[in-house]
């Protein structure tokens, strides 16, 4: 990461205080999910149903088939969605295999499905719907939609050149921020996305579900960004820093004891599944 990239991010964080009007458009909430992220996902929700500002019309959770998942949404008043049922396959089908360069392989196709279920757009009955990580807690208020119609987003100084090249290679000429827009969370709009999947299809001829999976990297482990490609290929936005903090699974609390810990100086948390067994803040 550039010591450039972070003062420009330091720069931009003043924008933090900028007031937002929220539209009173009603907006669905959409999480990908596995039965693994289960015992996260409430504190998501609790951050969902009291920091998001517009009215949210249903929450979807899309997942695989499990009788622990439905019994989970059913539970929390959630509506559940058969991962297979939104592009008509699953992972499995993708059958993603990066080969690194001592020969060993690793399966990305769990990673890169649940990024094509984002860009969809099948997925609940409103226009515009908030995807958000399954390990991401917001403990501040989040606009996502001006009163004006632009779509907010958050943005972080993370910088993974793969993502870009895999832009290059879907979009050329496509104008590129300073910053990134890998933030847990996104929101999309289906008349935006319905223009994106075009622009996809027309330059390689090919379905854009397709174009995407034949753009990706064999070589590299993360290859494509959903968040990145959205993000750069929307005009009309409204710029927001992230200022999240990642915690170890050491850390985790109730929601109101997070939000009286790390609301000061923070307006999100994430607890990734890679830190389970990392104690250390």
């Amino acid at each position: 990461m550039s010591q450039l990239r972070k003062i420009r991010y330091r720069l931009f964080a003043w924008q933090r205080h900028q007031m937002l009007t929220p539209s009173e458009e009603p907006i669905d909430v959409v999480i990908p999910a596995t039965h693994k992220d289960l015992h996260i996902l409430p504190l998501c929700l609790e951050g969902v149903r009291r920091q998001v500002p517009h009215p949210i019309e249903h929450i979807y959770v899309v997942a695989p088939q499990t009788a622990e998942v439905e019994q989970f949404c059913k539970s929390h008043s959630l509506q559940f969605v058969d991962e297979c049922s939104v592009l008509g396959f699953g992972p499995r089908d993708l059958n993603l295999q990066i080969t690194f360069a001592d020969g060993h392989t690793r399966d990305r196709s769990g990673w890169l499905f649940q990024q094509l279920i984002k860009l969809s757009g099948k997925v609940g009955t409103c226009r515009h719907y908030l995807c958000i990580d399954s390990d991401h807690v917001l403990i501040r208020p989040h606009v996502f939609l001006t009163a004006d119609g632009r779509t907010v987003f958050y943005m972080s100084y993370e910088e993974h050149q793969p993502y870009y090249d895999n832009i290059g290679r879907l979009m050329p000429g496509l104008k590129l921020d300073t910053l990134s827009y890998v933030d847990h969370k996104m929101l999309f709009d289906k008349m935006q996305l319905v223009q994106l999947h075009n622009a996809l299809s027309q330059r390689s001829g090919k379905p854009w579900v397709d174009t995407i999976i034949d753009s990706y990297d064999r070589h590299c482990e993360a290859g494509f960004s959903e968040f990145e490609l959205y993000g750069n290929f929307v005009t009309e936005k409204v710029r927001r820093p992230w200022l999240q903090k990642r915690l170890p699974y050491s850390r985790l609390a109730d929601y109101d004891t997070l939000r009286r810990q790390y609301s000061g100086s923070r307006w999100s948390l994430t607890f990734p599944d890679y830190m389970k067994q990392n104690k250390q803040p």
